[in-house]
């Protein structure tokens, strides 16, 4: 963990140009979205979908849809990853097809440990609709009164440590790793009936620690995600997640914003494919700050499938 601190601190002054990417997810199955060198970590293959809703009942609120999938090439020391994201929030939407690599080896500082270095190439698509847009003051010179897209390019990196890489219930084990998303920031510039709207695009930064303890087959497993952009924007997200081994898991969270959630997941085992498992869950969240009654609840669901290799 000593060499990821001086790398992290190394890369938090570069988010001081920034735009706020879609946030993070108590579900930890797909991480890899935000750091690459996440991607198929342990020895078993993910594939997935989700969908997350924020603010339900207040209009235009915020809605998430993810598909996923990686794979650990474990002759290799490498693992792919790929995924499409949808994010709408009221008048902007914003769609990202990416692809992800990490190759791994062992550092040695102990039997079985990892150390992963990941990149993301990625396109991203934005979309503003200024006919949702509802603004005090509708003569204003600089309003889109249109749909305006604009296609951009982006990058990733990231780096990942984790004590124990192989059967994920078999022994108890830490991890932590940094990554920087959006490297080449830039305007997003949406023009329309001679005016201009700017989205500011800028690096983030994020880290995450945690440690997996486990007793025969089952495991409690505390980590915390800490997500950070200009200017001086922090937020974090804590949880604890328990699991049965291919039966069942259950969480609680809460994050930076004051947003508690509770988490609950089944496990189907032997589906379709030895050794393979369906992975049902599904959260709810509220708001316990001053503007938990104007956000209302928020809730995500997933379905995954798991092949451990």
């Amino acid at each position: 963990m000593r060499l990821l601190l001086p790398i992290f601190i190394a890369l938090l002054p570069l988010s001081a140009i920034g735009q706020q990417l879609s946030s993070g997810t108590p579900f930890q199955n797909y991480r890899f979205i935000w750091n690459p060198a996440m991607t198929a970590a342990w020895e078993h293959w993910e594939t997935g979908m989700s969908f997350r809703q924020d603010w339900v009942g207040f209009e235009g609120s915020p809605q998430t849809a993810t598909i996923h999938g990686q794979y650990p090439f474990t002759r290799e020391k490498m693992s792919l990853g790929g995924y499409f994201m949808y994010d709408d929030v009221g008048p902007i939407r914003f769609s990202t097809l990416a692809a992800t690599y990490s190759y791994k080896f062992s550092p040695r500082f102990q039997r079985g440990d990892q150390l992963s270095i990941g990149i993301m190439a990625m396109v991203n698509q934005f979309i503003i609709d200024g006919l949702d847009v509802k603004v005090k003051d509708e003569d204003d010179a600089f309003l889109l009164v249109n749909e305006s897209s604009q296609i951009k390019p982006n990058a990733g990196i990231g780096i990942f440590y984790t004590t124990y890489a192989r059967d994920t219930y078999r022994k108890t084990y830490y991890y932590g790793g940094i990554a920087a998303n959006q490297l080449l920031p830039s305007d997003v510039t949406f023009e329309n009936v001679g005016s201009e709207g700017n989205l500011k695009r800028v690096i983030h930064a994020n880290a995450v620690v945690g440690a997996r303890f486990v007793n025969d087959e089952f495991f409690v497993e505390p980590s915390l995600w800490i997500n950070y952009s200009a200017p001086n924007i922090i937020n974090g997200l804590l949880s604890v997640r328990i699991e049965q081994y291919r039966a069942f898991w259950a969480a609680v969270s809460f994050t930076g914003d004051q947003t508690a959630g509770i988490q609950v997941g089944y496990i189907l085992p032997d589906l379709w494919l030895r050794d393979g498992d369906l992975r049902i869950g599904a959260q709810g969240s509220y708001n316990v700050g001053d503007f938990g009654k104007a956000r209302g609840m928020g809730f995500e669901i997933y379905v995954g499938y798991w092949f451990e290799l």
